[in-house]
């Protein structure tokens, strides 16, 4: 039990920034998750106490943001008497899988490509809006829910207290994240790295990061807008902001799709190209709560 409210039912994942668990959330009757917290340093060392303080302050700012598109940060526990305990964070809990295991099957077409990175930048630009870097926008940390519902998970609390900047990419703030959406729209329609893509790139088909690729012609119709979202901070071209980002997915998400005659006999379930998948439309601005 987690704050005598949280009964952990099932863990469903580890990496570097700890166990996440399925819970129950006793007094709301609701199933949530739970993020057990791994943090740098020796236990009751002063490592360990600045990560535990940075880790919870964080988790509590990247609360206030408020986008459909953005795992809702429900509540961050302290277990015992020690205020600078390990921060659990709880959050909505949303089934389904990550963008990484579907590409994992193949790419996606450009427009459910584009729709996804209209999600993702509705939820960069929500957690902007407050003063959040996400720092690690990849294939693993995009979660395809259910009706559609597409998620940034991890936002402001996507990498461990002191693991430093991600992926030595230049300025590491905003413009690390868009440069980080770029080379995930890459992947999407690739189902593998962008060239020159580090490891927050969310560039690799198996868990997003490579150090090797193609270069943005292979993103087809995104390819313009993948190749100046890859430069932030390294080209002479002028950065697309986020109203512009959106225009020039919005574009690719809703082309008309060609038309093709139809084959005879019984139609065919056909693959993600030709299906898609619906999704919320997330919007911008994004809503942010005060």
């Amino acid at each position: 039990m987690v704050g005598e409210r949280y009964r952990l039912l099932a863990p469903l994942g580890s990496g570097a920034s700890g166990t996440l668990w399925r819970a129950l959330d006793e007094r709301a009757g609701t199933e949530v998750a739970v993020r057990e917290p791994r943090l740098p340093g020796d236990p009751g060392g002063e490592v360990r106490r600045r990560a535990a303080h940075r880790l919870g302050h964080e988790a509590r700012a990247a609360a206030r943001v408020d986008h459909p598109a953005a795992l809702a940060i429900l509540d961050v526990v302290v277990e015992g008497a020690v205020p600078d305990g390990p921060p659990w964070i709880v959050t909505e809990y949303v089934p389904g899988e990550s963008l990484r295991d579907v590409l994992a099957r193949g790419p996606l077409a450009a427009p459910e490509a584009a729709r996804v990175g209209l999600a993702v930048l509705g939820a960069l630009t929500a957690a902007h809006a407050v003063g959040i870097v996400h720092r690690d926008v990849r294939a693993a940390n995009v979660l395809l829910g259910p009706h559609g519902r597409i998620v940034l998970t991890d936002v402001g609390t996507a990498r461990p207290p002191g693991a430093g900047d991600p992926g030595g990419i230049p300025g590491a703030g905003p413009a690390a994240d868009l440069r980080s959406l770029g080379a995930l729209l890459h992947t999407a329609v690739t189902a593998g790295p962008a060239n020159g893509a580090g490891p927050a790139g969310g560039a690799g088909p198996a868990d997003g990061a490579g150090p090797e690729g193609a270069g943005p012609e292979g993103a087809g119709p995104l390819a313009p807008l993948v190749r100046r979202l890859l430069a932030y901070g390294t080209g002479p071209e002028p950065y697309p902001g986020a109203r512009e980002t959106e225009a020039a997915l919005r574009a690719v998400a809703e082309a008309p799709a060609p038309s093709v005659p139809s084959a005879p006999g019984p139609a065919s379930a056909g693959g993600r190209a030709a299906a898609g998948f619906p999704v919320a439309d997330p919007g911008l601005p994004a809503r942010t709560t005060p």
